[in-house]
């Protein structure tokens, strides 16, 4: 996930050609630059450096240092894409133009600096945090974030402005809309949410899943023989009955789930990054299965065929849900987010469950196949008219965070919990 974060990286210097700006000087910004460069890419990042490319003369001036140099740099920066930028405080520079740079290029700004007294860095930062804050010409002006020496918070805060990134250019896809078993709390304020945290929220009834599905069952039987072959393969068990779990109910809830993935790529231009299906009670009571392989099998990094898309899902229309278990993938790429109801709290655990299913990497924590499906179990759901639900008890992990989005008379919050 990080080889796709990119960060500018920038620093100013003094604008007075007879104040303390030397060739020294320039070196040393020059120097500083490069070691927090060479840092970043050791972590993963990319790392933008346009003061490389506008300083061609490496034994003259570095830093940004007048408002030709601020246009300069903005043009260069201009054919990059980046997240966030990071100016490295190393010493005195005029606030009036880190401000104008700024200005002209609205993105998440980190402001960085290192302990040295005879650099006069902290009051080259001080000034002009204090100016960002005065002026406040934009949200990232007034919300810029400042790191005295720790690269660990430095590292945190890319992998933040990443993942809002993507989020903030993302859609999400909820079938069958919100707000499922009159439970209020599952909506929100759509425009108010696409004002300031997502791209798109796409609406779109089940019946284009189960219109598919059933063109599925009738023509394309060998697609869902190839996954049930799979899971059988890979030693999940299924136990089939003669009510719920029946063979014919079983290739039903395929059917729905290869429609999804089929319609998903239909809408790849769409960036879609996270899904819900609503499953009470149209699907489970008028179709007469449940939709659980939904939320199983599509928060996955493989399927039958190989690697796959992970996307993040939830059920019932659940918009506050989804947009936490994007925000979480977007933080930690390599662990699909996993969903469930707050089912008891004892003093030394919390306990959640789902009634159908949640991503079954959970079930090993881990993406081998043979793992994840050897310890999930396809058993009769409690609910609907028939239908699998697909059982598992998660493993131990030495560390994990529970977080659920809110909203309180219009304000959006966030619950966080770590274990």
């Amino acid at each position: 996930m990080n080889g796709n974060t990119a960060v500018a990286l920038i620093t100013f210097t003094d604008d007075r050609d007879d104040g303390i700006s030397s060739p020294e000087v320039e070196q040393f910004l020059r120097k500083k630059q490069g070691k927090l460069k060479k840092f970043l890419e050791s972590s993963g990042f990319i790392a933008i450096e346009p003061l490389e490319e506008l300083r061609k003369d490496r034994e003259g001036w570095y830093g940004i240092r007048n408002l030709e140099d601020v246009r300069n740099t903005v043009k260069i920066l201009s054919g990059y894409s980046f997240e966030g930028i990071i100016i490295g405080a190393w010493t005195w520079a005029p606030p009036m133009i880190v401000m104008e740079f700024i200005r002209n290029i609205p993105k998440p700004v980190m402001y960085y600096t290192e302990n040295d007294p005879l650099s006069g860095n902290l009051s080259q930062m001080s000034a002009t945090c204090a100016s960002l804050m005065e002026w406040g010409i934009n949200n990232h002006a007034l919300k810029h974030e400042r790191c005295f020496g720790d690269r660990d918070y430095l590292l945190k805060w890319i992998r933040a402005v990443s993942a809002y990134s993507k989020i903030r250019e993302s859609a999400m896809m909820l079938w069958g809309g919100s707000y499922a078993v009159k439970m209020e709390q599952l909506q929100d304020d759509i425009p108010r949410l696409k004002s300031f945290l997502i791209r798109e929220v796409l609406f779109e009834d089940q019946y284009i899943l189960i219109n598919r599905a059933e063109k599925i069952l009738k023509s394309e039987n060998e697609r869902i023989n190839a996954f049930k072959n799979w899971l059988v393969k890979n030693k999940l068990k299924i136990n089939y009955d003669k009510k719920m779990l029946t063979p014919g109910s079983f290739n039903k809830q395929i059917a729905l789930l290869i429609a999804a993935r089929d319609r998903l790529k239909d809408l790849e231009q769409e960036n879609i990054n996270g899904v819900s299906i609503k499953c009470q009670p149209e699907i489970y009571s008028e179709y007469g299965v449940n939709a659980c392989t939904l939320p199983a099998f599509l928060p996955l990094a493989f399927n039958e065929y190989g690697k796959q898309k992970i996307y993040p899902t939830v059920c019932e229309g659940d918009i506050k849900g989804l947009l936490t278990s994007m925000m979480l993938f977007f933080l930690n790429g390599k662990v699909p987010p996993a969903f469930g109801d707050l089912i008891s709290v004892e003093d030394d655990y919390i306990e959640f469950a789902n009634c159908g299913a949640g991503s079954l990497y959970w079930a090993a924590n881990s993406d081998d196949i043979g793992e994840t499906m050897s310890n999930t179990e396809a058993v009769s759901n409690i609910h609907g008219i028939s239908g699998a639900a697909f059982s598992y008890y998660g493993k131990e992990i030495s560390a994990i965070t529970v977080a659920r989005l809110t909203r309180i008379r219009g304000k959006h919050y966030m619950q966080l919990g770590k274990g």
